[in-house]
């Protein structure tokens, strides 16, 4: 139980550390602040994926947040991997959107990234709530388990019909509707302010309808997301320190995919087809018992295939444009 919470406590000053030294604006001189936020989130991965070595090995949390007391530590270690590695693959879209939004309402560049650690740090909170409930849920209803499988088949299907550059009106949506007709909101940003008082009223800014925006996102592909990696294992802290981690350097992951989305536009295919794969394995769950290794090297080459895919397609598509055929 204490080595649990002394996890959690790390992660959460993780979280700071990493907004107080990495997080800048997109000034030209200061990119390669992303790159070293994301080499300090991959040696905490991988420093998680140690301390599972010794948590599994030795039993440090005797029963507290583990399903599976014989669960080995290669296991254990496998399973979060796999989790970690679904998790920040289905990230990818949800960096679409986020590009998007921040496009539409034009959210100037110095407030991006403040912006975005915000969401990130009510995006950790939402989804440990969304976990913990939805364990608690499948531990209380057994086949509750098989309507998350078809979910995920359902969303997989969809995500394959769907293009990811053709965005809805964010300003259609219900909660974005709700908001303007409830409160006045500015035309300007004031710097990071998210309420000004303006003519002797207060008002919304942009930015925290920005804000509203990404964390209404957030919480859609949290019903996608979350119920994946239920398929791959239900045990409380794997779930909670994948996810954590997955969702914790996406504003670092989002500032280097950023510039390369074009030429990944392909990449939704492949995660239509582990989300479809997912929900499949969950419906035949007491069937068919797929290895925890296996299911690690379909993540793997589903999402490389898909990469490598989209890139060679990006590639050949600006060549024909360059060079078009006479």
């Amino acid at each position: 139980m204490i080595a649990f919470f002394c996890y959690i406590a790390v992660i959460i000053l993780a979280v700071f550390l990493d907004y107080r030294f990495f997080a800048t604006d997109y000034t030209e001189g200061k990119k390669g602040m992303a790159y070293h936020s994301m080499v300090y989130w991959l040696c905490l991965t991988l420093m998680t994926m140690g301390f599972i070595y010794f948590a599994y090995s030795f039993h440090w949390f005797n029963g507290f947040q583990a399903h599976d007391l014989t669960m080995g530590p290669w296991t254990a270690i496998s399973l979060f991997a796999s989790g970690f590695l679904l998790e920040q693959s289905l990230s990818i879209d949800n960096i679409f959107v986020m590009a998007f939004l921040l496009r539409f309402f034009r959210v100037p560049s110095y407030a991006q990234n403040g912006l975005l650690s915000i969401g990130i740090w009510s995006a950790i909170v939402l989804r440990g709530v969304m976990i913990i409930a939805g364990l608690w849920l499948i531990d209380q209803i057994e086949w509750l388990i098989y309507v998350l499988g078809a979910l995920l088949i359902y969303s997989g299907i969809k995500m394959y019909n769907t293009d990811p550059s053709e965005q809805a009106d964010p300003n259609q949506s219900l909660i974005i509707r709700l908001i303007r007709s409830v409160f006045p909101v500015t035309k300007a940003y004031f710097g990071q302010h998210f309420i000004v008082r303006k003519m002797g009223r207060w008002a919304l800014t942009p930015l925290l309808v920005t804000l509203v925006a990404i964390e209404f996102t957030d919480i859609l592909f949290a019903i996608d997301s979350i119920p994946a990696i239920f398929a791959l294992t239900t045990d409380p802290f794997l779930v909670l320190s994948s996810n954590i981690l997955a969702v914790a350097n996406l504003r670092a992951l989002f500032s280097i995919l950023s510039r390369i989305l074009e030429k990944l536009e392909y990449i939704h295919y492949a995660l239509s087809v582990l989300l479809i794969y997912i929900g499949v394995k969950i419906l035949f769950t007491h069937q068919i018992s797929i290895p925890e290794w296996l299911n690690l090297a379909l993540i793997i080459v589903v999402l490389l295939t898909g990469t490598l895919y989209s890139l060679w397609r990006s590639s050949r598509d600006k060549s024909k444009a360059t060079f078009p055929e006479q």
